[in-house]
């Protein structure tokens, strides 16, 4: 697997059946990771009560985060499905106005189904007075059907050099 550089990866295997416990195992490859942009929690849960906004799937005009912690829709959310879910912290010390790449590479399904959604957020204007604790959720369908397997999830983060200037 190539991870750019500024970017790392998590990809695990997991199975999620008849409750929102996640668990499994996986290989964490880490690289030159984002000072300001650490990941601090990954899991299972239902969507949020309000539905969390989409984020950006265009390279050039990202979400700008907001000042305080928020969370954010990586594919079309449904409320009371299922979710997998990111916790990002953005520290301090981001740099303002920067572009972020986020890949996210979901295999669901016994017959995997792999789906890769690639969003793009773009740090304050003002950089931020305390951490910021940011939480992105993957809508994974509703827990009605049945079993819902969750093959492996895969996050890359990786530093633009500008707006508008993500690979």
């Amino acid at each position: 697997m190539l991870v750019m550089t500024g970017g790392w990866v998590m990809a695990a295997s997991f199975q999620v059946t008849n409750s929102t416990t996640e668990t499994g195992g996986g290989n964490y490859h880490a690289t030159n990771s984002i000072a300001y942009w650490t990941e601090t929690a990954v899991g299972v849960s239902t969507q949020p009560g309000t539905l969390p906004t989409a984020l950006s799937t265009t390279v050039g005009t990202p979400t700008v985060l907001a000042a305080a912690a928020t969370n954010y829709a990586v594919n079309t959310p449904t409320l009371n499905d299922l979710a997998h879910y990111w916790k990002f912290s953005e520290a301090t010390t981001a740099p303002v106005s920067t572009e972020v790449e986020l890949q996210f590479t979901v295999s669901t399904g016994v017959s995997p189904t792999i789906t890769q959604v690639t969003v793009y957020v773009e740090t304050q204007t003002t950089a931020p007075g305390a951490a910021i604790t940011f939480t992105l959720f993957y809508d994974l369908g509703s827990a009605a059907s049945g079993t819902i397997t969750l093959n492996a999830v895969t996050e890359i983060s990786q530093q633009c050099g500008s707006v508008g200037t993500c690979p």
